[in-house]
């Protein structure tokens, strides 16, 4: 193997890695393929990358062909603006309703039916779509889910008939917990055949994210102009964001899994097993 192949969420909310990589030179040695999470997952999956971000949630259906890379996750503390439930009804009214999911992503899907069930007692219908609100999504549904830059959009144009909902402050309210949106996986045939790869991939991971978070103004200078976004409104977005793994961010991602497994969404609970690196 010439280069590890290293997944790459194409979002804001990997702006300092993204940074890195590309200006950083932290792309060195690695063949990044960028994509939205629910590609990644399932190339990671399908064994078409070697090490990659993934929703959250996907770990527990996979744990058994992969481990978590120490130190870096997409984590948040409370509001995000980046998971975002979009409703024709406030939220107290969506127990019969039908919700329209993003496309994008694994995690909030569960995320939204956990706090939907245990905040509010609901049991709304769900089908997945790739239609926005400019495009009449909820003609056919009374909610839609969007992640992202797509929700971060919707989050700054609002329409004032509409019920806007932070599933980051949903959670933090329901649980008190951080909650844990995306882990970085390594296949276990990769970890266990290269480990000095994995400790490159390891090194430039934690490493573009160190050196992205430093040079945190540069980093939205170069990308601000790609983004419909201020630097300003990139700048706030990115201060919500955490992207370390501590013991309270694997307690609040054991919470998800447990309540996730409670509503059948995960068929167990798994452990958290860590790949072996030089930290």
């Amino acid at each position: 193997m010439e280069k590890p192949r290293l997944g790459h969420i194409n979002f804001i909310n990997c702006l300092p890695l993204s940074y890195s990589l590309r200006f950083g030179g932290f792309a060195a040695g690695l063949e990044v393929c960028p994509g939205v999470p629910a590609m990644l997952n399932q190339k990671i999956v399908n064994g078409q990358l070697d090490v990659s971000p993934v929703s959250s949630i996907v770990y527990a259906r996979h744990f058994e062909k992969c481990c978590i890379i120490p130190d870096v996750s997409i984590s948040a503390n409370g509001g995000l603006q980046s998971i975002l439930l979009v409703s024709k009804k406030p939220i107290e009214q969506l127990r019969k309703a039908v919700i329209a999911l993003t496309a994008k992503s694994e995690t909030s899907h569960c995320l939204l039916k956990i706090i939907l069930h245990d905040a509010y007692q609901a049991d709304p219908d769900y089908f997945i779509t790739e239609q926005s609100l400019d495009g009449g999504v909820l003609n056919q549904a009374d909610a839609v889910l969007y992640i992202g830059d797509d929700a971060l959009y919707n989050f700054h144009h609002r329409h004032s008939e509409l019920f806007y909902y932070d599933l980051g402050e949903e959670w933090k309210k329901l649980t008190g917990l951080p909650m844990v949106y995306a882990v970085w996986i390594a296949r276990h045939s990769f970890a266990f055949e290269h480990p000095d790869l994995l400790q490159h991939v390891y090194k430039q991971v934690t490493g573009g994210f160190a050196y992205g978070l430093q040079h945190m103004d540069q980093a939205v200078a170069a990308f601000v102009d790609e983004v419909p976004f201020t630097a300003q409104q990139v700048a706030y977005y990115l201060n919500l964001l955490n992207w370390s793994f501590s013991p309270a961010h694997e307690e609040a991602l054991l919470t998800f899994y447990t309540r996730a497994y409670q509503l059948g969404l995960i068929a167990k609970v798994p452990d958290l097993e860590f790949a072996e690196v030089k930290r």
